[in-house]
């Protein structure tokens, strides 16, 4: 099995065409996928210039990330990159209430954009409540004032820019108060590497690169009137692959479908039985993970040969000894095709209006 055989016989030529972006692009939606690295520097930046009470600095039971779309996905990929550091039990909460069991022994990131996402509110106040260690990333809104107003610890990010741009200010900053509390190891190396490969790839994915030598951009057209479908060949990727799924849903306005390996193997393989009927409107995307055991390498291939007859598969490998390094730069090609493959499907990256109208309905309920 080649590690990329990726198969462009024909890269779409508008996406070398300046025009498509003034056209297309109302909020310059590209560059804040090309600006990512800058992001991630910030990101950092601000998480090592915070200041961490004494208090903070103690053992925990669990880590717990609260936030809901673009602004949770910095807490799964954190859970991702550190899986077989991290000595405690890591996850995020998606809803108002929180599990009975975090209270004074969790470590709890309040991550909201735009401060004042409600389910990530009624979550803050419960934890903050329970006595729990409570940290928060946010551009500003109800979640500053609340912080300001209680002396609770928290990073004020760049605003300008959806949840969802804004991954490196959201993220960094957890990467950076996880290792000044020794929560995982020294990370120099793995941020230097993981910041370098962000850069090269910005270069290689950017506007200015031509399709004939520009992956991102050879997978958008790839992926062009068909249904994603991307796979983590290893769990280590299961958020990044969430990521694509949701980067398409929000981005290039269609449906997405993610799962990772080795779960998918027990379960939606077998979909595929009477799926195939649909083969033709779907595109498989692998992504394959550097540090993959053979086992699981054996795996992957057994696993699209059962699915190839049918079905246009294509594998992406991640790049970077570290885990920061080879989560990030998966998100990051993933985050290029989502906007290329908006123009080409002729719509806007920046709106979601199917989201703005939830939000009103609601609030005209209140």
């Amino acid at each position: 099995m080649p590690d990329n055989p990726l198969e462009c016989d024909t890269p779409t030529a508008s996406l070398d065409d300046p025009a498509i972006y003034g056209a297309l692009d109302s909020h310059d939606m590209l560059a804040t996928v090309e600006d990512f690295p800058d992001q991630c520097r910030t990101g950092l930046a601000l998480g090592d210039e915070l200041n961490l009470p004494d208090a903070y600095r103690t053992e925990y039971s669990a880590i717990v990330g609260l936030g809901m779309g673009g602004s949770a996905i910095g807490s799964d990929l954190l859970a991702d990159i550190y899986a077989e550091e991290i000595g405690v039990p890591a996850l995020t909460v998606r809803d108002y209430a929180l599990p009975a069991w975090v209270g004074k022994g969790t470590l709890v990131f309040a991550i909201s954009h735009s401060g004042d996402t409600e389910e990530t509110l009624h979550a803050f106040e419960a934890a903050r409540q329970r006595g729990a260690k409570v940290i928060a990333i946010t551009k500003g809104g109800e979640l500053a004032r609340i912080c300001a107003a209680h002396g609770v610890p928290h990073v004020i990010v760049p605003g300008g820019r959806p949840p969802r741009a804004s991954t490196g200010y959201l993220l960094m900053p957890a990467v950076a108060i996880l290792e000044r509390l020794r929560l995982i190891g020294d990370q120099t190396a793995a941020r230097r590497e993981c910041i370098e490969i962000l850069d090269a790839q910005a270069a290689e994915y950017g506007r200015h690169a031509p399709a004939d030598a520009n992956r991102a951009k050879q997978l958008a057209d790839l992926l062009h009137g068909r249904l994603p479908v991307i796979y983590a060949a290893t769990p280590a990727l299961g958020s990044a692959a969430y990521r694509w799924r949701t980067q398409c849903n929000e981005n290039a306005k269609v449906l997405a479908l993610s799962n990772e390996l080795p779960e998918l193997d027990h379960n939606e393989i077998v979909g595929w039985e009477l799926g195939r009927g649909l083969a033709g409107d779907l595109r498989v995307v692998v992504l394959m993970d550097p540090g993959i055991s053979d086992r699981m390498r054996m795996r992957v291939e057994i696993t699209c040969e059962i699915l190839a007859p049918d079905v246009d598969v294509h594998f992406e490998t991640a790049r970077g000894q570290s885990a920061l390094a080879r989560v990030l730069s998966a998100v990051n090609l993933g985050d290029f095709v989502s906007v290329y493959l908006a123009f080409l499907n002729g719509v806007d990256p920046h709106g979601i209006r199917a989201i703005d109208e939830l939000k009103e309905r609601l609030a005209a309920k209140d």
